[in-house]
């Protein structure tokens, strides 16, 4: 009996001993299995939330943003085609009239320049040779006077045998001169001085006086000027004027504007002054 009642306790407990191993085993597959099936729902969840996120492609160097000046440059274009599409069908038209006068403006303006003929610079006259001696002959044909000799002399005396030139004054060949000629309206008969200067105050604008140096240079002016002054004030009539060529021919009158009382005061000087118009050099 009492080995029965062993046997029977053995067999019990192993009975139990299976059971809660298999209970275990069971627990144990249902762990398992509950874990295999959180993880394939979190990973079935991580994938439907990867397809909800936009990808982010790589950086490509050709995408790149373009400098911050061309930015602002296209933006300025952008907003410039914007307040383009904001103006009226008339502003518009205004802008493209005043755009098609500006442009026919400048076209204007380069035909003027294109058509402006250049400047061309005036031919430099022939070097005059300097003579070898001072010696002059003067011609006025309007006055009839042909190859007048003219003493470059300072002597008041001198005038009664002829033309003097002053002394202080230029030479006809030297540059921005004035060549300052006296001579007796009455003179002294048989001399050259004899009426030389009588019908000086009958020269005009635009007459000719014709001077030659030994060289047979001669020089040509053209009368542009008349001039009445008191003997002291000969100096301002006498002097060089800048830019100018010219001669000055001088003479006495009795008075301001009284030209044909032949004296016996002569209390003005009457000077006619001619500008250098050209230069013939002897071959």
């Amino acid at each position: 009996m009492g080995k029965r009642s062993d046997r029977r306790k053995f067999r019990r407990r192993r009975r139990w001993a299976g059971f809660i191993l298999l209970v275990s085993l069971a627990l144990m597959v249902f762990g398992v299995l509950a874990l295999t099936g959180e993880g394939a729902t979190n990973a079935q969840t991580s994938a439907s939330r990867t397809d909800l996120v936009e990808r982010v492609e790589s950086p490509n160097v050709a995408d790149a943003p373009e400098a911050v000046s061309e930015q602002k440059s296209d933006t300025a274009t952008i907003l410039g085609a914007e307040e383009e599409d904001k103006k009226s069908a008339a502003e518009k038209k205004e802008v493209d009239k005043e755009a098609a006068q500006k442009a026919d403006e400048k076209e204007a303006a380069a035909k003027q320049v294109a058509q402006k003929p250049e400047k061309k610079s005036a031919p430099k006259s022939p070097a005059i040779p300097t003579p070898p001696t001072n010696d002059l002959w003067m011609s006025i044909p309007a006055l009839g006077l042909y190859d007048n000799y003219v003493t470059n002399s300072a002597d008041p005396s001198a005038l009664d045998y002829g033309a003097i030139k002053m002394p202080q004054t230029a030479f006809p060949w030297q540059d921005n001169g004035n060549t300052y000629i006296a001579a007796h309206r009455l003179g002294w008969p048989g001399t050259a001085s004899d009426h030389q200067f009588y019908n000086l105050p009958l020269l005009d604008y635009g007459d000719k006086i014709y001077l030659g140096d030994v060289n047979g240079t001669t020089y040509t002016y053209e009368v542009t000027e008349f001039h009445e002054v008191a003997p002291n004030d000969v100096r301002g009539v006498s002097a060089p004027q800048a830019g100018r060529n010219m001669i000055s021919l001088q003479t006495c009158i009795e008075n301001y504007g009284d030209y044909w009382t032949m004296g016996p005061n002569w209390y003005v000087r009457y000077v006619v002054q001619a500008d250098r118009v050209s230069v013939d050099v002897a071959n």
